[in-house]
């Protein structure tokens, strides 16, 4: 359950379908949130030689399969591959678009490194372990745009190497997030 949205999980036989409905509904006449079933789906897994059909004629949701989204995050009832994370990487740059590098001072490209293009990331590893080469590729955008602004990026450049940038400000760094380390973090 996250805020208003909530994933259930129930036996794919009519009888179980049928007391969620109903008590789904019931909750809507007492409290007065009813559940937009319009908004709902029914996401079947495992269900090989089930009717699903017959099962869920009483529950008016959408069907849909594998994989999905849920709250922004890709899910799957397999491993998730590399093009799964691909809209997080598309999401940084578009942001890296509307900007304009050049007509922003250092200190500001800093901040919205830090804040813009590193908390995109950040919800998404706090629930999902992403491909390093996914990890690699934020990191070059970050750092371009930390030092090169729109421009491609040469190592002549870069004021201080990556990993010295991703340390804490009190270890001589500017603070950034190191993600593949980040992102363990909020795993573990």
């Amino acid at each position: 359950m996250y805020a208003d949205d909530t994933a259930i999980f129930v036996k794919p036989n009519k009888k179980d379908v049928t007391a969620i409905t109903d008590i789904l509904t019931k909750f809507g006449e007492v409290t007065g949130f009813k559940t937009n079933f319009g908004k709902s789906s029914v996401i079947p897994i495992r269900c090989q030689g089930v009717d699903l059909d017959e099962v869920l004629c009483a529950f008016p949701a959408r069907r849909a399969h594998f994989p999905t989204k849920y709250l922004g995050l890709p899910l799957s009832s397999t491993r998730l591959r590399r093009i799964d994370f691909q809209p997080l990487v598309d999401k940084a740059v578009s942001k890296l678009t509307v900007w304009n590098g050049k007509n922003i001072n250092h200190a500001g490209r800093s901040t919205l490194v830090k804040a813009v293009l590193t908390s995109q990331s950040v919800y998404c590893l706090t629930s999902l372990r992403a491909p390093k080469s996914i990890l690699k590729e934020i990191d070059n955008l970050r750092k371009s745009f930390l030092w090169a602004g729109s421009e491609k990026l040469t190592g002549a450049k870069c004021k201080v190497n990556w990993p010295r940038s991703t340390r804490p400000s009190e270890s001589g760094g500017l603070g950034i997030l190191h993600l593949g380390k980040f992102a363990r973090a909020l795993r573990l």
